[in-house]
C-alpha cells in the first residue's frame, strides 16, 4: 500500500508529490493524459515567486508591463521594474513532474481515476490504465485533478460555485511589443471578465474568458484585432475562481484548481497551485508520521495555505464579483480616473500579479469616486 496517491500531474500535484517523496514517503501519481503537460490550457504568465519553487528551462519571455484597453479605445500602459515570466506551459509541467519522479515518485500516465472511496484503513482509487481496470490503495489521497476533480466529487461532494469559461489560441503572429501583455475590457469581447494577448516569443497567446456562458463567440470579435492571425492550436476550458468551503477531509486533501485555489481576478493558478501543494505535503508529512489522517488532523493544511493567500483570494473574489457587473459606460468613467498620472504611479508602484487587491485598495482610497462606478454601474450607451 502506498503512503499517498496523487491524482493529477499538473504543477500543484507534482510539487506535492515531489515534496512528500523527498521526505521518504511512497507516492504514486496518476495522470489521465498520455503526456504530462498536455493539453495546454494556460497563458503561462507567472510571477518570479514560482521560480523559487521550481527550477525550469521553460521560460520563453519576460515582460515588464501591460497595456489595458477600454471599450472607448482608451488605453493605459503599466510599467513595472519586476519581471513577469511567460512559460512554455507544457515544458514547465514536465519540469515539475521531473522533480517528482527524480525524488522517487511513481508516475503512471494514461491512468484515469474513475472512482474513489474511503475504507476503514485507507483510500481506494479505481483507475483505468490502458484499458485495464484496477484498484490502488493508499493511506491518503491528494486531489490535484483540476476543475472537474473526481476526488472532489467522490470524497467532498461539493461543486465550485464560480467558474470562468476560457477560450485561447496559440497564434503564429508575433506581437511587435514583446515587453507588455495586452488586456482588453468590454462587453464586445467578454462577459464579466477580460480578454488578453500575451507575447510568447515567436508566437502569441490570444484569448478571452467569460462568466455564465461560452467564450468562443466573444473570441471571434477579439480576433478581429489581429489581421494576420494564424491559429496553431486551440485550447479552453473551465477555470474555478472560488475556493471550496473546505479543502481537507479524512485521508484527503484538494490542491490547486480541484480546490478552487485560483486567483479570482486573473484566473491564474500556477503560483496558488504550487503553494497549496507545498502546504499539503507538510500537512500530510505530519499526519503520516503520527498515523493520524483524521479530518481534524488535516485541518492544518487549510490553515497553512490560508495564512499566506486566503485573505487575498477572499478579497479578490469580492472584487471580481463587482468587476463582473461593470458596464462599458462605467469602464470609460473608470478609465478617466485611473489614467491620471498620479494614479498610474500608484499602479506601477503597488501593483502585484499575485496580490492585486493591494493596488485596488490604494486606488479606491485615493479616488473614492471609483466606488460609485463599481458599485452602481450605469448602462448608458457610449
Amino acid at each position: 500500500m502506498q503512503d499517498v496517491i496523487v491524482v493529477g500531474a499538473g504543477p500543484a500535484g507534482s510539487y506535492a508529490a515531489y515534496a512528500l517523496a523527498k521526505k521518504g514517503f511512497t507516492v504514486k501519481q496518476l495522470e489521465e493524459h498520455q503526456e504530462v503537460g498536455k493539453p495546454v490550457e494556460c497563458t503561462g504568465l507567472v510571477s518570479k515567486r514560482v521560480l523559487k519553487f521550481v527550477k525550469t528551462g521553460s521560460i520563453i519571455n519576460k515582460v515588464h508591463g501591460a497595456h489595458v484597453y477600454f471599450p472607448n479605445d482608451g488605453k493605459i500602459s503599466i510599467s513595472k521594474a519586476d519581471e513577469t515570466v511567460v512559460l512554455e506551459r507544457d515544458e514547465f509541467d514536465k519540469d515539475v513532474s521531473g522533480m517528482a519522479t527524480g525524488a522517487g515518485v511513481e508516475l503512471i500516465i494514461n491512468a484515469k481515476a474513475l472512482a474513489i472511496r474511503r475504507d476503514p484503513d485507507g483510500i481506494m482509487v479505481r483507475t483505468r490504465c490502458n484499458r485495464d481496470i484496477q484498484e490502488l490503495k493508499a493511506r491518503a489521497v491528494i486531489g490535484a485533478d483540476g476543475a472537474n476533480s473526481i476526488v472532489r466529487k467522490d470524497l467532498f461532494g461539493e461543486r465550485i460555485k464560480r467558474v470562468v469559461s476560457a477560450y485561447q489560441v496559440e497564434s503564429a503572429e508575433q506581437l511587435e511589443d514583446q515587453d507588455n501583455v495586452n488586456v482588453y475590457l468590454g462587453s464586445a469581447i467578454t462577459k464579466g471578465y477580460f480578454a488578453w494577448a500575451t507575447p510568447a516569443g515567436d508566437t502569441s497567446r490570444i484569448g478571452t474568458a467569460s462568466i455564465g456562458g461560452t467564450s468562443r463567440n466573444y473570441f471571434h470579435e477579439l480576433n478581429r484585432r489581429f489581421r494576420n492571425n494564424k491559429i496553431l492550436s486551440i485550447t479552453g476550458g473551465p477555470i474555478p475562481i472560488s475556493t471550496l468551503s473546505k479543502t481537507y477531509g479524512e485521508r484527503a486533501l484538494l490542491v490547486g484548481d480541484a480546490a478552487g485555489i485560483v486567483k479570482p481576478l486573473s484566473g491564474g493558478g500556477i503560483y496558488t497551485g504550487i503553494l497549496s501543494g507545498s502546504k499539503a505535503a507538510i500537512a500530510l508529512e505530519h499526519a503520516l508520521e503520527r498515523n493520524d489522517l483524521s479530518e481534524k488532523k488535516l485541518k492544518s493544511y487549510e490553515k497553512m495555505w490560508k495564512s499566506e493567500i486566503g485573505t487575498e483570494l477572499k478579497i479578490d473574489l469580492m472584487i471580481q464579483k463587482l468587476f463582473a457587473r461593470i458596464t462599458d459606460y462605467s469602464f470609460v468613467k473608470l478609465y478617466e480616473i485611473i489614467s491620471r498620472e498620479e494614479n498610474m504611479e500608484v499602479i506601477g508602484r503597488v501593483g502585484d500579479i499575485d496580490f492585486p487587491s493591494r493596488v485596488v485598495a490604494s486606488l479606491v482610497l485615493r479616488n473614492p469616486a471609483l466606488l460609485s462606478h463599481i458599485l452602481f454601474p450605469r448602462r448608458l450607451s457610449l
